[in-house]
């Protein structure tokens, strides 16, 4: 029999994880307050209900306490998710997995004996910096909270291969807004330059080629994913 899962805060990030884990083979139940978040996401979860975390009654009425583990994704409201720790930890839940956003958070949930604390952004944080480091990514533009627009170099695997053919919108969730082309001419002297051309309604059918540079727009999770595709280059 697999796991039972609870995820509870069905944000970007608990949602993801719920439906990730649902593909995964895994009894996933996902909880949030929202009833337009729990409809969204009825059919790609295992189970979805809409009810207070807080609440205890309400949380064993759906058999929370009889979860596996679960993960506490509640984003910015800091005292719902201890309080919604704490009862998992009445519940007799052991394996809890708990996001956290400020050190003040971090510090309660290990007074409370939380091992697995998750900070998505300083991982993120982490990642992108990495990738930067690495020269992989060159300009990089937060337009919202959490969208970015963002130039990645091409993937050594997608060399040759259409836009239309490698389908980013699809597999990746990322749009390409554009591509920088490094343009090959002789100067006066004899010497090869490159111009940097930009491709801002760029043709589906053109073959992508090592120098090019792509201009993402998408999520900070999608986009950080992506740029992992050009960590298997190394």
């Amino acid at each position: 029999m697999s796991k039972q899962i609870a995820v509870i805060g069905l944000g970007q990030f608990g949602s993801q994880v719920a439906i990730s884990l649902t593909q995964k083979g895994f009894e996933v139940i996902g909880i949030d307050e929202e009833d337009e978040i729990v409809a969204e996401l009825k059919d790609l979860v295992s189970a979805v209900v809409a009810l207070d975390a807080t609440d205890e009654k309400a949380m064993r009425a759906v058999n929370v306490d009889n979860v596996d583990m679960a993960l506490v994704a509640i984003g910015t409201n800091v005292q719902s998710s201890l309080l919604t720790v704490a009862l998992l930890q009445k519940l007799g839940i052991e394996e809890i997995y708990v996001r956290s956003i400020n050190s003040l958070q971090e510090g309660i949930l290990h007074s409370m004996g939380i091992e697995h604390i998750v900070n998505i952004e300083e991982e993120m944080g982490k990642q992108l910096s990495s990738a930067m480091s690495s020269g992989r990514v060159g300009r990089y533009i937060q337009i919202s909270e959490r969208h970015s627009l963002t130039e990645v170099n091409v993937p050594k695997t997608f060399v040759n291969k259409s836009l239309k053919e490698l389908k980013f919108r699809t597999k990746y969730n990322v749009n390409i807004v554009g591509i920088k082309r490094h343009v090959p001419h002789v100067d006066d002297e004899g010497e090869v330059r490159y111009d940097v051309e930009m491709m801002d309604t760029p043709d589906p059918n053109y073959p992508l080629e090592m120098t090019d540079m792509l201009v993402l727009l998408g999520t900070d999770e999608n986009i950080h994913k992506f740029v992992r595709i050009g960590d298997s280059d190394d």
